[in-house]
């Protein structure tokens, strides 16, 4: 396995316009890469790169919409003309729809779908076959505990952080022959603004103010960026972030499913 360092690797970001992204960009930039930011808000991206380059690092930004397969394609060749081949791929952007089941529609779980767990297999596609064509590179794909800790309110998130985790293990295996590494970083509670971008739909509506009250009081998105960079450093595999989300994986996945229909079952 070809690793990757840090200092002076091209490394591209989606989401990295807030949160866990602008940190992980922060993080990157910090270490000596040139950070790439990419997020469907253009000021956003741009506040990101600005950042780092006053911090004394290189970036860029760049605006595209993870949930368009062509966009990210075409981003993955703006970047190679612009800049050259890409060495880390970090997919990060992620929203949220919080209630029962049957009280959000179709729609949300397309939309909920189509930047969760599409948008993560569009950034694959379109910057995988240049790091599998040179042999080396390192992809992190952004899940969350929620991939194995179930919510009755929370169906479409889990089931879609859930698929971010099989797939990145499946091309774990795939890409590995080929030089290049995939990891997955499952946060816990972290203090990110995805409750804004989350849709609150029957009772949850109601109950609006306490998720984003627990996120406020999560991790810093800095122990998720610290993750990402290590994944970079050293190939990890799966990478559960804060204590809550690492009790679950250990303890979790192994235990009798009375136990976990009793976690399923927690009111959030």
């Amino acid at each position: 396995m070809s690793r990757v360092k840090v200092e002076g690797a091209r490394v591209v970001i989606s989401g990295a316009g807030s949160g866990i992204g602008a940190a992980t960009a922060a993080r990157f930039g910090a270490g000596g890469a040139h950070v790439i930011a990419v997020d469907i808000d253009g000021t956003t991206a741009e506040h990101t790169a600005q950042t780092c380059r006053g911090a004394g690092g290189a970036a860029d930004a760049y605006v595209c919409d993870v949930a368009d397969a062509a966009a990210m394609v075409k981003l993955a060749e703006d970047i190679d003309r612009d800049h050259g081949p890409v060495d880390v791929l970090v997919n990060n952007a992620g929203v949220g729809i919080a209630g029962p089941f049957l009280d959000a529609d179709l729609a949300d779980w397309h939309w909920l779908r189509s930047i969760n767990l599409d948008g993560v297999a569009h950034g694959c596609q379109a910057f995988g076959p240049g790091m599998v064509a040179r042999g080396r590179g390192q992809v992190v794909n952004v899940a969350s505990g929620a991939a194995y800790i179930p919510n009755r309110h929370m169906a479409a998130y889990c089931a879609t952080k859930a698929a971010v985790v099989m797939l990145s293990q499946c091309l774990r295996a795939d890409w590995r022959e080929h030089g290049v590494g995939v990891s997955v970083v499952c946060p816990g509670v972290i203090d990110t603004p995805i409750a804004s971008r989350t849709r609150y739909r029957g009772r949850m509506a109601e109950r609006q103010g306490r998720p984003e009250k627990a996120l406020g009081m999560g991790h810093s998105p800095d122990l998720v960026a610290k993750a990402i960079v290590d994944c970079v450093k050293r190939n990890r595999d799966v990478v559960p972030v804060g204590f809550e989300s690492t009790l679950a994986y250990k303890l979790l996945r192994g235990a009798p499913q009375p136990i976990q229909g009793l976690v399923a079952r927690t009111e959030l």
